[in-house]
């Protein structure tokens, strides 16, 4: 579920759009590189928007700096009011720079209806929050992953709860997890014999953001077959003052690290409060 816009300049129009124009004084960017946002970067024609005051989910902007004819943007939801408020505001920047057409989810619209449609617009993203929270809660569908602006989250049964009927808890939810002081830790893939492995990187004294379950990111390519990565495999690499200490396989690494370190991050991962290296030489130890 998404809000998508193209804005489209007027006939004959030669004007680019300045990115400050789309970011306006509030927001920032950046691209995913794997499950992470990389800000400040641009890459291949396509960036996350964000405010950095009130982290949400994101909104993506198809552009490039020589476009002159038509910029697509796309709101997923359930987002929050204050994202969605954001991500009008830059439509309306964009099309009175342009001065073009505007279509929403396929249907062209003048950019006075379009503003006028806001508060409704928080209205059913609040409805679509309550929907899937209900749906979490009573067991229609498994715990939901939330892409979000700077990594993926996830709704499990403990947020379905506080989220149902509280949009300001969720919009709450959403940044501190995503401004949290933490290394949030996605896999690097390698060919090994028997398959392919995937593996995790715990070092000293750093916060970490870890998964109950290791699994493979959305999007994640086998080069060699064009196919989505099938991992044999799952492990830790154990470092301490930048080298490497010992390679665990991940269920071994789940049993090893102290229950005192870590706490629930959401639906599917858990945080790993930082290890010196005297705590991380141990683990190597007992492994």
């Amino acid at each position: 579920m998404a809000i998508d816009v193209i804005i489209k300049q007027k006939l004959f129009g030669n004007k680019s759009m300045p990115l400050r124009v789309i970011l306006g004084d509030d927001l920032q960017y950046g691209i995913y590189e794997g499950e992470r946002l990389e800000t400040g970067k641009l890459g291949g024609g396509e960036f996350i928007a964000y405010n950095p005051y009130c982290v949400g989910r994101g909104f993506s902007v198809s552009w490039k700096p020589d476009e002159t004819k038509e910029i697509a943007l796309r709101l997923p939801i359930p987002s929050t009011k204050y994202e969605i408020k954001d991500f009008y505001s830059a439509v309306e920047r964009m099309v009175n720079h342009w001065g073009g057409s505007l279509t929403v989810d396929g249907s062209k619209v003048s950019l006075s209806d379009f503003l006028s449609d806001l508060e409704r617009r928080v209205e059913v993203n609040n409805d679509i929050l309550n929907q899937i929270s209900s749906g979490v809660i009573n067991g229609e569908h498994g715990d939901l992953v939330l892409y979000s602006a700077m990594w993926p989250l996830t709704m499990g049964m403990e947020e379905a709860r506080r989220f149902l009927g509280d949009p300001e808890y969720y919009a709450w939810w959403l940044h501190k997890n995503q401004t949290v002081d933490a290394c949030f830790e996605s896999p690097r893939f390698y060919y090994e014999e028997g398959g392919i492995c995937g593996k995790y990187m715990l070092m000293s004294d750093l916060v970490a953001i870890f998964p109950n379950k290791p699994t493979v990111p959305l999007g994640a390519i086998d080069y060699s077959t064009g196919r989505p990565i099938e991992c044999k495999k799952w492990s830790v690499i154990i470092a301490a003052d930048g080298k490497v200490v010992c390679d665990v396989e991940y269920s071994e690494f789940l049993e090893l690290i102290p229950k005192e370190k870590i706490c629930r991050f959401d639906g599917a991962r858990f945080l790993l409060s930082e290890m010196t290296e005297e705590e991380i030489m141990a683990l190597a130890d007992h492994k």
